[in-house]
This record gives C-alpha cells, structure tokens and sequence, in this order.
C-alpha cells in the first residue's frame, strides 16, 4: 500500500515540473523520488505521469489525482497544526488567477508584507480579464469582479463595488462633455473587447445593447485605463479600480447612474469540491484586509 510520504512525493513532483527539482525540494535521492512515483503507479494501476528525458506531464488521471490528493494533503498537514503536531507555518502553493486591475491597484502593494508574515508559502498568480475555468486551469482561487454565473464554485463576496463611466479632461477638451444618449451614442471609447454593447438607463427606461463606437479595443483592464487617462475615448470601469483617478482629476465621470447594471461585487471564489485549508483562509484574510479601509 502507498503511503503519505509516497503522495507527498508525487505533489512535489508535480509541481517541481520533474523528479531531479522534486528530490532536491524533498531532500532526497532522485533514485528515491522515481520509486515512490513507480510504487503509486502500481497500486493505483494506472499511469499518473508522462515522463521523457524533458518533462514529466500528468495524464487525464494524474490530473484528477493532483488535484484531489492536494487538497487532502493540506486539509491533513491542517489538522496536524491544529493540536501541535507540526509546526504554525502556512506553506505550500497557492494558484490564484485575478483581473489586473485588482492585482495591481490592491494585491502588488501589499504582496512583501504578505510574503513575509508567510515565507513557505508560494504562490502562483494568473492575471487575466478573460474568463478563466477555475477547475480546468487547474486554479485553488479566483478573484472575480462583477455578477458570478458559474455555480460549481464556492464564493465569499469580498467587497461591493460598482462601475461608471469615465473619461479624461483632456478627450472633454476635444470632444466635449455627453448630457444624454443620443450624445453618448456620438462619442469614441475604451472598451475590453466584450463592453462594446451595453445596457444604459435613461428616465428609467433601458436602452438594450447600446453600441459603443470604438477606435480599438483592448484586452487588458490596466491598459484600457490608461488609454482612457490618455484621451482615447470614455471607459466603463469599476469605481475600486480608478478611485486614485477620481481623485486627483485625471478621470471623471460621465452621465452617473446611467448604466443600467453597475453592481460588481469582488468575489473570493474556489472550486465546490475543494477542502478549507489554511492557506486559502490566510490568502481570504488578506483579500478582505486590502478592502478593509472604505475608498469610494
């Protein structure tokens, strides 16, 4: 039968990306490390990994293994710091995929005095706006903005936040200011590639799939604010993500109220299946401590 000793192993392997890194994490023999792997194999009689002289890549089962036994793993390694029998540290990888605007704006400023208070636990960050599967992309956490569809993940709202529309002086220099939608509709703007149709309000009526007239889209939250700041054109953002613009002038907003669905949550997502652990507690501490100060 495997042991504990035999499953940690494989993790290490893993996420080392081979049996040399694997061993050397491990204090072991590569020798050592091989056996344990082959020992696995042949009491689950199945192949969990594809190995050449190159890289190692998990099979359909090894995917599932990993992702499973991790979790169980952590949640044993948990309950040993609960009644002393290991030491307090929180440790371990932690894959965790959020918009850029959250990462930059929030997590960067304060990620040193959250490694320091953690100094064994690593973690793996996938900065996207696009959609990303928590489970396929194989992602312990997900920072989601805005309404959640998928409910195959647990969630924790973060903080609330809604979102306006902005622009910069310098484009009302240009363009002037819009006072209604037929102007709006006359405008350029900034938009993520899925923004170009929009629902707006007007004397609370909805105007579905408003046209956004665009110059070029851009796929990255970080870049299309500063597209915006830069005159190209009104952006719909999250108030959270250009507070600091607000303040300081460098974008103001357009025509307040009138989008007709402005409520985007930050949610703390994780896969239904996975357990609690320490780690990913720990990392919802700091998430929620990020937003502890109110900034709109």
């Amino acid at each position: 039968m495997y042991s504990i000793s035999d499953l940690e192993t494989f993790i290490a392997i893993v996420e080392n990306k081979g049996v040399l890194a694997a061993a050397s994490a491990q204090g072991l023999s590569p020798a050592t490390v091989s056996h344990r792997l082959t020992k696995l194999e042949r009491e689950l009689s199945t192949v969990l990994v594809f190995r050449d002289s190159r890289r190692i890549r998990l099979s359909p089962a090894g995917e599932v293994f990993y992702q499973r036994v991790g979790s169980i793993l952590e949640a044993l390694h948990d309950a040993e710091h609960s009644i002393g029998a290991r030491g307090s540290s929180v440790s371990g990888l932690l894959r965790v995929t959020m918009p850029p605007w959250v990462f930059s704006k929030f997590v960067m400023p304060k990620l040193i005095a959250f490694e320091a208070q953690y100094p064994e636990l690593t973690l793996d960050f996938l900065i996207s706006d696009n959609f990303v599967n928590v489970v396929d992309d194989a992602q312990d956490v997900a920072i989601r903005v805005g309404k959640l569809t998928d409910s195959g993940l647990l969630s924790r709202k973060v903080v609330n936040n809604h979102r306006i529309l902005c622009v910069a002086p310098s484009y009302v220099a240009k363009y002037g200011m819009p006072t209604d939608l037929a102007e709006l509709a006359q405008h350029y703007w900034v938009c993520l590639p899925w923004q170009r149709q929009l629902k707006l309000r007007s004397d609370n009526q909805t105007v579905v799939n408003f046209n956004a007239k665009t110059r070029f889209t851009i796929s990255n939250s970080d870049n299309m604010t500063q597209a915006a700041i830069a005159g190209h054109g009104i952006a719909i953002k999250s108030k959270l993500a250009i507070f600091e613009e607000l303040a300081s002038g460098q974008l103001i907003e357009v025509l307040p109220g009138v989008l007709a669905d402005n409520d985007a949550p930050v949610w703390f997502l994780k896969p239904q299946n996975s357990l609690t652990t320490r780690k990913t507690e720990v990392f919802y501490d700091f998430m929620k401590s990020l937003f502890s100060t109110p900034l709109v």
